[in-house]
């Protein structure tokens, strides 16, 4: 096998180069990385561009490594999708950057319906294009990136990936997911309790009174005004199928919310346009219905602590918690304007303002750093990060997001293990300060992991749903099956919510047998060794201070790495990193890999995949 790999390393070494680039904007670049490691695999390497509202860093890309191969993106609304593929495809031809008798490849990923549109109007596009299938089977995806880098015997190398991208996992839950959607039962939920007024203005009020755990879901709808967000939060209120609503803030609405005419002539996707604090009411009334829904918004990218002034005005967050980055929304993913020192300090004083309010607060980061081909160290060490700062910035409840399937490689034990290691270096953490914050959990599934076929990922959210229980969730975050095939419409939200219920239910009757897996040496002995790797990274960290002193407890490391400087710099030295950030400036100049039962783990190599340990990557940096 080993002589097979150096083979088609070698075969491939001639030069060739991928660059991807998501299109308009779009934050969503997974699937690049995705590929831009198979690519690497096969001995060609890769640029994947920032997200940006510009053609300008893609078109310099290519002009700079003259690759053979571009990978382009758009998973948002399909028919912008193909407008902006069609768009960038003619301006390649119109700079004279590429002509179209050029020996390229070009291949472009998003929503199965945006490949539909692509389809019917191959004509009008310039160049010849390979259309990434909505394929059911995730081993599909990797044959179709072979084929496109040209690899041509590809036995060997599938089998090899076969056990990272499909990993053993834990039997009774494929079971179980049959159970969950056996006969469309789910869809004879009962809804959701009324709660008392108490619950409606405080979140961990209604957390107490569910008999399950709270659920949430992101809902926003791209057009051009918030009149059908309006109708769908109607929908979902009187329903009674959500406890809390997260408004999916396009991203106009980050950067330019309360300056409407920055608005004008500028394309809307991603979420609901809201422009004014007008707009911000009428999305709130429409919850006042049904189980009236709590409603809080992303987190906008300037100006987060007046913004929080002024939606406890309207109503927003009433009932609610709120997300703030601790690192991203900056120049780091470029998804905002600061740097990142003047975006830390900007997400501290947010955290310490929601504290004095008594807002429940969630730091998302671990997500965020999954998303970037983190190693499950980083992940754990992130965990710890956001419980110090949420601690010492006075949070007395901090919600914890743990996002399963995530990367899709990931596996049961790989998946149970990072989470539970990280709630254990999050609680260390949190024991530091006299009166310790109480710790929210909450959980998701990844939407990478869904399949675009309908059936299958109501499979996959059900086994999903069951394996979050496992943590003992307080908040269950509803991700609608159908988020691979298109984004989620009220009705789907609705049907998802009936099904993660029904998966509860399911869990609950079987929880003794299930929860004996937790015990199993392989999630046991990984756990260990993540909270050793993670004590090491945090210690290293915390030398960065100037106060630092030597310390004999992990507990009493809270206070020198939940500051804004010293994490500030351990993103700049990249001691913090990760090789899938896109700022080449902070990307991390080391490779991550899934390794047996989809453990993300430091490697020397793509062939080897011999474990690095953090003592050996902070030295070798």
């Amino acid at each position: 096998m080993q002589l097979a790999m150096t083979y088609f390393y070698d075969q491939c070494m001639n030069n060739n180069f991928f660059v991807a680039s998501s299109l308009a904007n779009d934050p969503h670049t997974e699937g690049m990385h995705n590929a831009a490691k198979i690519a690497k695999l096969v001995g060609i390497n890769s640029l994947i561009v920032k997200p940006s509202n510009t053609y300008d860093d893609l078109f310099d890309a290519i002009k700079k490594y003259q690759p053979k191969y571009i990978g382009l993106s758009y998973r948002l609304t399909p028919k912008i999708g193909f407008e902006q593929l069609q768009n960038v495809l003619h301006k390649f031809v119109e700079t004279g950057l590429l002509k179209t008798d050029d020996d390229i490849k070009i291949s472009f990923a998003g929503l199965p319906e945006t490949i539909k549109i692509i389809k019917e109007n191959l004509h009008l596009l310039p160049f010849p294009i390979e259309l990434c299938e909505p394929y059911p089977e995730v081993m599909d995806r990797v044959v179709e990136t072979l084929d496109f880098f040209d690899v041509k015997e590809k036995r060997n190398i599938i089998e090899s990936l076969r056990e990272e991208i499909a990993p053993k996992g834990i039997e009774i839950l494929n079971q179980l997911a049959d159970e969950v959607i056996a006969n469309d039962e789910y869809k004879n939920e009962p809804p959701l309790r009324i709660p008392s007024i108490d619950a409606t203005n405080n979140f961990m009020s209604r957390i107490r009174e569910s008999d399950i755990p709270v659920l949430r879901s992101h809902y926003g709808v791209p057009a051009q005004d918030i009149e059908p967000t309006v109708e769908g939060i109607r929908m979902l209120s009187e329903a009674r199928v959500i406890d809390e609503i997260s408004l999916g803030s396009s991203d106009l609405s980050q950067r330019f919310y309360g300056h409407p005419e920055m608005f004008e002539n500028r394309k809307n996707d991603g979420g609901v346009p809201y422009k004014t604090k007008d707009d911000l009411r009428r999305l709130y009334m429409a919850s006042r219905c049904g189980n009236f829904p709590a409603m809080k918004p992303y987190c906008h990218v300037v100006g987060i602590v007046p913004f929080i002034h002024e939606c406890l005005e309207i109503g927003l967050l009433r009932g609610a918690h709120q997300a703030i980055p601790l690192f991203w929304f900056n120049e780091l993913d470029g998804r905002g304007p600061h740097n990142v020192r003047e975006s830390i300090h900007e997400h501290f004083e947010a955290v310490r303002t929601l504290a004095s309010l008594g807002i429940p607060v969630e730091m998302n980061d671990p997500n965020q750093w999954s998303s970037r081909l983190a190693h499950d160290t980083l992940i754990v060490t992130s965990y710890a990060l956001i419980s110090a700062v949420m601690t010492m910035c006075g949070v007395q409840n901090m919600v914890l997001q743990m996002q399963f399937n995530k990367p899709k490689e990931t596996g049961d034990y790989a998946d149970l293990a990072k989470m539970s290691a990280g709630l254990d270096m999050a609680r260390k953490m949190s024991n530091g300060r006299t009166n310790p914050a109480n710790i929210v959990i909450e959980a998701r599934t990844g939407i990478e992991s869904l399949s675009p076929d309908m059936n299958k990922a109501k499979w996959q959210l059900g086994r999903s749903t069951l394996m979050q229980m496992m943590m003992n969730p307080n908040i269950l975050h509803v991700v609608s099956y159908c988020e691979a095939n298109h984004a989620a419409t009220a009705e789907d939200i609705i049907d998802s919510s009936k099904l993660v219920r029904r998966a509860v239910r399911i869990f609950r009757k079987y929880q003794a047998e299930i929860m004996k897996e937790m015990n199993n040496p392989i999630i046991v002995e990984r756990r260990k060794y993540l909270i050793e790797e993670c004590s090491y990274l945090l210690a290293e960290i915390a030398k960065l201070n100037p106060i630092y002193t030597e310390h004999t407890t992990i507990e009493q490391l809270a206070k020198y790495v939940a500051d804004a400087n010293t994490l500030s710099t351990a993103i700049e030295r990249k001691i913090i990193s990760a090789p899938g950030i896109i700022n080449t400036k902070y990307k991390g100049d080391f490779i991550t890999s899934p390794t047996k039962y989809g453990m993300i783990n430091l490697v020397d190599d793509h062939i080897n995949k011999n474990i690095i340990s953090e003592k050996d990557r902070l030295v070798i940096k």
